[in-house]
């Protein structure tokens, strides 16, 4: 008895959408795909930020783009120019309306709304089973993008933010450079900064960020929000048009495989993510693409790939060093943004850096408290393994 489906993709964000757009596109032979989503209806409650290395698919909805990006801390600003790979943001509900009219439109892919799954697929025979809300249903590949349980301390940093888009009775924005990482006071436990993305003289999204051992949600967050929100208004009134916060994982000190077989797991909480910054857009498109044309033909896609390991060398240093000293980050990305060539920073940032890009990274951080902070960090845990 064959299955109902091809194709099951278990959640309908960013990675299930980007996914069952590129099949509603173009099926090839993967054409019975159905997309569960808990969410009855679609907000803009996401803001997707990256740089235009090249032409993409999203290029017609994209809102805003700037031609600088800065770093900023108590005893620095560094302003790096992006003019030839601009800094662009992409709004979710632009997304979500572009990948929802192309699946609508489709006779191949489905998407079902208000459609929560919360049990175990069950493998019978030679495709899996799931019991859905709205009946039993079976396909012969699975591909879940939900976030899974995760404890605390599986997780080397936890990235935690909480945004506002604000309007102001006066201009105090200046639209030319996205303030990528504006340091609070140094604190000893997290690294915390404002990330500003300025859409008009009045207009800004801004956003309390943590680098933290511990996971904040907004309502954590919510009293350095409002710090950030009056400094960078000045004293000015202003309304909040919407709100939007989430965690992320920021390397890992033990991953269990998700994926067996043709159950794949993918998304933001399974490699969709860049450990080091936490962007995830191109990541999640590149997957996809490759995912799509495997299915296309009739084989069964694989999950996020590991970065080369110049990356995962790089990323995992760093991580490590803010971990054991938080209060240096202001001081290494300053530096890394004043010493190296922004070109190279930024793709390094979007996974393009070639082992030349990775060395100048490593050159342009303060070799002292970074391998001291590094290694301090490994000797306490020796010391607290060995007792």
């Amino acid at each position: 008895m064959p299955a109902d489906l091809d194709l099951i993709i278990l959640g309908g964000g960013c990675a299930g959408l980007s996914l069952g757009l590129r099949l509603a596109e173009n099926p090839g032979s993967c054409r019975r795909v159905m997309i569960l989503e808990s969410r009855k209806r679609y907000a803009n409650d996401r803001t997707w930020c990256f740089w235009r290395l090249a032409p993409h698919r999203f290029d017609a909805v994209i809102r805003h783009q700037w031609s600088q990006v800065a770093v900023s801390s108590a005893h620095q600003s560094v302003v790096a120019d992006c003019g030839k790979t601009p800094y662009q943001m992409l709004a979710s509900e632009d997304f979500y309306d572009q990948a929802c009219r192309l699946v609508h439109a489709s006779d191949t892919v489905s998407l079902m709304l208000d459609t929560p799954f919360h049990g175990e697929a069950k493998r019978v025979g030679s495709y899996w089973q799931l019991d859905t809300a709205r009946g039993p249903v079976t396909a012969n590949v699975v591909i879940d993008t939900r976030p899974p349980a995760t404890a605390v301390d599986d997780v080397l940093l936890w990235q935690s933010f909480s945004g506002q888009e604000i309007r102001c009775d006066a201009a105090p924005f200046d639209t030319s450079t996205v303030q990528l990482m504006d340091f609070a006071a140094e604190s000893h436990d997290e690294l915390r900064f404002t990330y500003l993305l300025p859409m008009s003289p009045e207009r800004a999204l801004v956003e309390t960020t943590v680098f933290g051992t511990q996971p904040h949600n907004a309502a954590a967050l919510a009293a350095r929000q409002l710090r950030a929100v009056e400094k960078y208004c000045g004293g000015a009134l202003y309304e909040v048009h919407r709100t939007e916060s989430g965690i992320l994982p920021m390397g890992w000190r033990t991953r269990r495989a998700m994926s067996k077989g043709s159950f794949v797991s993918a998304g933001i909480m399974h490699g969709g993510a860049r450990p080091a910054s936490g962007y995830a857009f191109q990541r999640i498109q590149r997957w996809a693409s490759d995912a799509a044309r495997t299915l296309r033909g009739g084989d069964v896609p694989k999950p996020h790939q590991a970065d080369p390991l110049p990356t995962r060398t790089m990323d995992r240093l760093l991580l490590k060093a803010l971990r054991a000293r938080p209060d240096l980050g202001p001081q290494l990305f300053t530096d890394l943004f004043w010493h190296a060539d922004p070109a190279r920073i930024i793709r390094f940032l979007s996974d393009k850096g070639t082992l030349a890009d990775h060395l100048a990274m490593i050159g342009a951080l303060p070799a002292r408290p970074f391998l001291g902070a590094v290694f301090s960090g490994r000797t306490r845990a020796s010391a607290s393994g060995a007792a």
